[in-house]
């Protein structure tokens, strides 16, 4: 069974722990609700996040077998130096959206290549390829980082609903409803010996009016 609330077993607790206790049942639907809708929006992401995550791997792998290539061909010192410039300029913008009271983001990267540092006779195409390959992985980042964090939000804010439903459903619920219980027990027997004793009250009342009274 149960433990009941700490309560005296009046009629107003009664009908306060009634209203509070239907007013749990409304917060307990509506977590629930919740609950189903994160639990498909993570499915959803998850199937999306291993997508990404899986292209980011192979961009990346593409681009340190290019960044291998070029040194051997050029010399990791005239690399590094050549690698001192910026290639690009980055810029990303963040807007958030909500789903079930989860702030998600949206990030949009934007890539405007400068112009390269080096003239075409310096340097073997290997290094024209391994910034391509780079630039191409960086584009990935935005989607990369959204998706992450997407996933990590979602299943967060699932856990924390999925335990409050668990505590409603299994703490919550039933120790409101016990208490209820022994309350209306106790104010039914109370009730019952209330009847008792006016029916004896009635008796005695009728014997001493009898004739002889």
């Amino acid at each position: 069974m149960a433990e009941r609330l700490d309560v005296s077993p009046t009629r107003g607790n009664l009908l306060r722990l009634q209203d509070q206790l239907e007013q749990i049942r409304k917060g307990h639907d509506l977590l629930d609700r919740k609950r189903e809708v994160l639990t498909r929006e993570l499915f959803d992401m998850f199937s999306d996040a291993e997508l990404v995550e899986q292209e980011a791997r192979e961009r990346f792998r593409a681009a340190y077998q290019a960044i291998q290539e070029a040194r051997m061909d050029i010399g990791l010192d005239r690399l590094r130096w050549i690698s001192l410039a910026p290639g690009a300029k980055i810029s990303v913008n963040v807007r958030n959206r909500s789903i079930m009271g989860v702030v998600l983001p949206l990030l949009e990267v934007d890539i405007e290549t400068l112009p390269i540092p080096y003239g075409p006779g310096d340097t073997d195409a290997s290094l024209d390829r391994a910034r391509q390959q780079w630039l191409h992985a960086a584009r990935l980042l935005g989607r990369l980082a959204e998706t992450t964090v997407t996933v990590w939000r979602l299943a967060t804010e699932l856990r924390r609903t999925q335990r409050t439903v668990n505590a409603l459903q299994k703490i919550k619920i039933p120790r409101y409803k016990a208490t209820i219980e022994y309350i209306s027990d106790v104010l039914e027997e109370k009730e019952r010996e209330e009847v008792v004793h006016a029916k004896k009250v009635k008796h005695l009342q009728e014997d001493s009016d009898g004739p002889d009274g």
